[in-house]
Parts: C-alpha cells; sequence; structure tokens
C-alpha cells in the first residue's frame, strides 16, 4: 500500500521574499557599523548588536569613527549601519531605517568648573559658551549654533571646558555614569546633577539594508522582553562604576582607569 505524502503548508512568496533579501550571501563581508570615538557609551551594545546581527548570518566591524565622518560614509553608502542614536539623528537622515527597539535610554547634562549647581535651567546653559560633541543631536538642540563650541569628541568638549574656552560641557550619559570623577589635564569638572533633557537610543541600518531591518527587530524585541538589554547595561554600570575615574585624552574617549587603593599595585587602564 502507499502512503499518501503529507501536504506542506504553503508559505506566501512576500515572506519567501523578504527571506531572501533578508539573508546573507555566501561569502559577504562583516557588516561596516559606526559607534562613536566614545568607547564608554557603547561597551555594552556591542555583545547585543553581534548577537541581532547574527539571526541574519552576519559579522559585525565596529568602526569606532568621529560623528562627522559617519555622516560622510553613510551619505556615500560606504556605511551599513549605525549602532546606537536618538530619534532626531534619524529624522534628520532620510536614508537611514531605524530599528525600533528602544537599546538604551540617557540623559542630557551639563558639566561644569567646581562648584556645580545642583541644576541649571536651558535658557542659562544657552548664555554661555558650551562646548559639544559634533554631530551629538541631542545635545545640539539645547544650545544656539551662535553658543556651541564644537569638540570632536567628549574628551575634548571637556578639556574646552576645563581650561577655559568653555563655560559648559554638554553630553549623554546616564544617571550612574555621571557619578565617576572626570580628571582633565587642567583639573577636575564637576556634574550639575539635574538632566537637561532624556534621549532613547536606537539601532540603526543605511536604506540599502531596508530587508534587514524586521528580522533584527525581532532579535532585540527578543532579548529586551527577557531582560538582556536591560541586564546588559546593568551589569555595566556596576563595574564601571566601582572606585574609578574618567580621564579626558586629547581626540580619544574619555578612559575608564580604576583608582588604585592604598598599598596595592597600580591598576591596568581599562579603555
Amino acid at each position: 500500500m502507499i502512503c499518501p505524502l503529507p501536504r506542506l503548508r504553503p508559505v506566501p512568496w512576500p515572506a519567501l521574499l523578504l527571506a531572501s533579501l533578508a539573508l546573507p550571501a555566501s561569502g559577504q563581508t562583516p557588516v561596516r557599523m559606526a559607534t562613536t570615538v566614545e568607547r564608554n557609551y557603547f561597551a555594552a551594545a556591542e555583545p547585543l548588536l553581534r548577537k541581532a546581527y547574527g539571526a541574519l548570518g552576519l559579522e559585525v566591524e565596529f568602526l569606532p569613527w568621529p560623528l562627522p565622518r559617519t555622516d560622510v560614509e553613510l551619505r556615500a553608502g560606504r556605511l551599513d549601519a549605525v549602532a546606537m542614536r536618538a530619534d532626531a539623528f534619524f529624522e534628520q537622515r532620510p536614508y537611514l531605517r531605524k530599528v525600533d527597539v528602544p537599546l538604551l535610554q540617557l540623559q542630557v547634562y551639563a558639566f561644569a568648573r567646581p562648584p556645580c549647581p545642583r541644576s541649571i535651567s536651558r535658557e542659562e546653559l544657552a548664555r554661555g559658551r558650551v562646548s559639544l560633541q559634533r554631530g551629538m543631536v541631542a545635545a545640539e538642540a539645547l544650545v544656539p549654533e551662535g553658543q556651541r563650541v564644537p569638540a570632536n569628541t567628549i574628551s575634548d568638549a571637556m578639556l574646552n571646558l576645563a581650561g577655559g574656552a568653555a563655560d559648559y560641557a554638554v553630553t549623554l550619559s546616564s544617571a550612574a555614569l555621571t557619578e565617576v570623577p572626570v580628571i582633565t589635564r587642567h583639573g577636575a569638572v564637576c556634574v550639575v546633577p539635574t538632566p537637561l533633557a532624556k534621549a532613547t537610543l536606537y539601532h540603526g541600518v543605511h536604506e540599502a539594508h531596508t530587508a534587514w531591518v524586521p528580522v533584527l527587530a525581532q532579535a532585540l524585541r527578543g532579548m529586551r522582553e527577557r531582560g538582556e538589554i536591560q541586564q546588559a547595561w546593568a551589569d555595566y554600570e556596576r563595574q564601571a562604576t566601582q572606585d574609578a575615574v574618567l580621564q579626558a585624552q586629547p581626540g580619544r574617549s574619555l578612559l575608564l582607569t580604576p583608582v588604585a587603593t592604598p598599598g596595592s599595585a597600580p591598576a591596568r587602564p581599562q579603555q
């Protein structure tokens, strides 16, 4: 007796087309993804993004570039993705597609020379000289263009502040990381502890890779629902804020350096 073959459930052709577009070709080069020069805000995100791109069978090459260079490479189509950016960044760049799963919630903080007030109004900030990283749209939105002292990195903004070239420095951070002292060659700077604004960061891909978006969104949403994203940041902040300082280096990332305890050997600096 010949048994009939089981009937296969048909798959809609749009789903097949989407899957074929999303999956990489054999031997494809890694995804070129821009972070920023500042490393302290991306360390926890990198393993999460590697895992998300694993759902596409793709590897990732992270490129710690200044924000203006990222813009140039994106417009030229030589960059595949950006690690984390605020909503305003996507609104200003129609060639970028947002993966609508929150990766990180940060606040905009002002730094000043000691002593720092408990809070500062946006109006008061806008009357001073404010140093900020070029292309950091969440910070630029708070500062009139004529009052900006542009810097290539957050470290350079802190050095401008400490050296007297600016009255304030403005950057994105979390409440936990602002508790880590920032040291410059001109002395320490302090944080105004009341944030000026909030910014939610999302992953983004170039419009040439729009087909990746639903796959990445599904992978990142699953990680968020399981608490993996939240736990990654909690673990990072707990480790980063234990007896450490942030050293401002010209043209480079703030360097997270453990503070040596009395009687112990100096710790090896962490990047």
